[in-house]
């Protein structure tokens, strides 16, 4: 089904929606990584000698796993990321985590909507109608949604900024941020290239 439907089930209570377990935390130490830094580590140490459960591990402590399904588990606010390596390679993946502004999709582009009462919401469309359109207000908590009538609608503006925070990757340290990588661009398979010891 579509995400946009999926997320309206779960806020209707129709489905249950992801339960977020206990996440667990990165050794790190992390820091300020930059799109230069992780390229050249990755064009370096990717190939070989990653750790999937590790990698697992950080889709988890980096909350990835809050908004985006991998592989069947997670939660749907954001897109599916399995078959990501098919449509994003290792540059375009590494950017959209640092810089998660610089490119957002039109399908998950936030808009922020002020109403002729001077009330202002920030959300992602998730349903629209003739009537009114439907927000969703948090992007780890697929029931917070906001029904907004069109006529009472004052102003909607498309948010620059994504729903996607930054610094994602600051906690990590170097192994944990190539294992991350290894994991998303392996497709959940544990027996990819990148996973087998030098």
């Amino acid at each position: 089904m579509p995400e946009s439907l999926r997320i309206a089930v779960e806020a209707a209570g129709a489905r249950k929606p992801f339960a977020l377990p206990e996440l667990p935390k990165a050794k790190g130490p992390g820091k300020e990584w930059t799109l230069e830094e992780v390229l050249k580590l990755a064009e370096e140490k990717l190939k070989r000698g990653r750790d999937f459960e590790n990698g697992k591990k950080m889709f988890a402590a980096t909350r990835c796993i809050v908004c985006h399904r991998f592989n069947g588990d997670g939660g749907a606010t954001g897109p599916d990321l399995t078959q990501l390596a098919g449509r994003f390679n290792l540059k375009d993946l590494t950017e959209a985590t640092i810089v998660p502004d610089k490119i957002i999709s039109d399908q998950y582009r936030a808009m922020q909507v002020i109403t002729d009462e001077g009330k202002s919401y920030v959300g992602r469309i998730i349903s629209e109608t003739d009537e009114q359109i439907t927000l969703l207000i948090d992007p780890e908590d697929s029931t917070k949604i906001v029904d907004i009538p069109k006529d009472s609608i004052d102003e909607s503006i498309p948010s620059q900024t994504s729903l996607m925070p930054k610094d994602l990757l600051k906690p990590l340290n170097e192994n944990e941020v190539l294992d991350l990588l290894a994991y998303l661009l392996s497709r959940g398979n544990a027996k990819d290239p990148m996973f087998k010891k030098k």
